[in-house]
């Protein structure tokens, strides 16, 4: 369907989700069911914009329609019917933002504009949240326990930067994937200033998982130059350790305890507990899985599912937290949907990419995203999933514009 506006209300409604969903970040510390409110109302607004413009590739319409088949299978044998499409809904988030992303691919520049005035917005706002924070003032944002305990995200005694997004480990995530985006594609005033900006945020987040996946992308987009940046890192961890001597055993302790929690599972993690309860539906063959919202999402706790029982999940060392999810999405996936289903889950977010060439940022935000999915529940998150996959394919059109001309 060709509908014809003019430039400014096609920007509009092109950016409307995105305004949307980060206003329903915010709205979730201050009133929760209007934050919830607004970011379903983006959701549903992308499937209708989708549908309006009948633009789909014919790969991810195929793939999508397996997966499909699946989804509602798990729904259908779900301990809960509720459960089960509250589920089905947070799978559907990336799907349709791929879709979302393919229905506005002619709009890269618009997209990438909208990037660099967000960053800059949370980066302005983070200068507010330090200096309420030097003064040991309440902020919006802080989360409160039943006793009234205020608390916010810390290492090593710092506040871990949050912009007006809320999630230190999502504010991470925008500013690495906005760093690779203006270093690559923008091309106006004041770039190097920009891209220090994303990555002194990214930095300022203390988010350890974007920090090491932005070094391990850095060492693949730098081959050429591995040595100079090893060296580069060593002088500037040496410096880091000489002129703050105190801060930096409380930097290694971090380290040291992550490694051992997460990558060795030496100390008993909800994290690790997820990932052996994952390798053990894996040894059962579970091919079609345990069904939608038995496990790790907010429905499976909302509605008590019985898996936990049955799997004596004890969520180790989190009591006090209060978790809505597991806060690992692969487990969550697999033990619900099965191998098939699963597998079938992420051929659909990276149909993409069945193509003869792809451009390393897409490798990037691709890499990052599914790294970070090992420890979080960013694949469930809108906000994710607009700082990722809605862009694919736009730098895919962006780039093969740029070819032709």
């Amino acid at each position: 369907m060709n509908i014809k506006l003019s430039n400014k209300i096609q920007n509009f409604l092109i950016l409307l989700p995105f305004v949307l969903i980060y206003l329903g970040a915010i709205f979730l510390k201050v009133h929760h069911f209007t934050g919830s409110m607004l970011k379903m109302a983006a959701f549903f607004y992308m499937i209708l914009y989708v549908l309006i413009y009948q633009k789909t590739p014919l790969n991810l319409l195929l793939t999508t329609s397996l997966f499909l088949l699946f989804l509602v299978y798990a729904v259908w044998h779900s301990f809960n019917f509720t459960a089960g499409y509250q589920a089905a809904i947070r799978y559907m988030f990336p799907v349709v933002t791929i879709f979302y992303g393919y229905s506005i691919r002619k709009h890269f520049p618009l997209i990438l504009k909208f990037i660099i005035v967000f960053i800059l917005i949370n980066f302005l706002a983070q200068f507010s949240n330090y200096y309420h924070w030097h003064r040991h003032e309440l902020q919006w944002f802080y989360h409160f326990t039943k006793s009234g305990h205020a608390y916010f995200n810390t290492a090593m005694g710092i506040m871990r930067a949050s912009g007006i997004v809320v999630y230190f480990a999502f504010f991470a995530f925008m500013n690495m994937i906005a760093f690779f985006l203006i270093k690559t594609y923008y091309q106006g005033k004041y770039k190097k200033t920009l891209m220090a900006i994303a990555l002194l945020m990214m930095f300022a987040s203390l988010s350890f998982k974007t920090i090491g996946s932005f070094i391990i992308v850095l060492m693949f987009y730098y081959h050429e130059k591995i040595l100079n940046l090893i060296t580069l890192g060593f002088l500037g961890i040496l410096a880091f350790f000489i002129a703050f001597p105190m801060k930096s055993k409380e930097f290694l302790d971090n380290m040291i305890y992550r490694l051992n929690a997460y990558i060795l599972m030496k100390k008993p993690t909800v994290r690790g507990e997820t990932y052996h309860l994952m390798v053990q539906e894996f040894g059962k063959l579970n091919l079609f899985g345990r069904g939608a919202g038995a496990f790790g999402g907010p429905a499976s706790l909302q509605f008590h599912s019985p898996y936990y029982k049955e799997v004596n999940f004890t969520w180790p060392d989190t009591f006090w937290m209060n978790l809505t999810t597991v806060d690992t999405f692969p487990p969550h996936v697999f033990i619900e949907l099965g191998i098939v289903g699963g597998l079938l889950f992420f051929i659909v977010l990276t149909t993409p990419l069945f193509r003869r060439k792809v451009s390393a940022i897409v490798l990037i935000i691709y890499f990052t995203l599914f790294f970070d999915m090992l420890f979080t529940f960013s694949l469930a998150s809108l906000e994710y999933m607009m700082f990722s996959l809605v862009l694919i394919y736009p730098i895919l059109y962006y780039e093969k514009q740029l070819k032709e001309n």
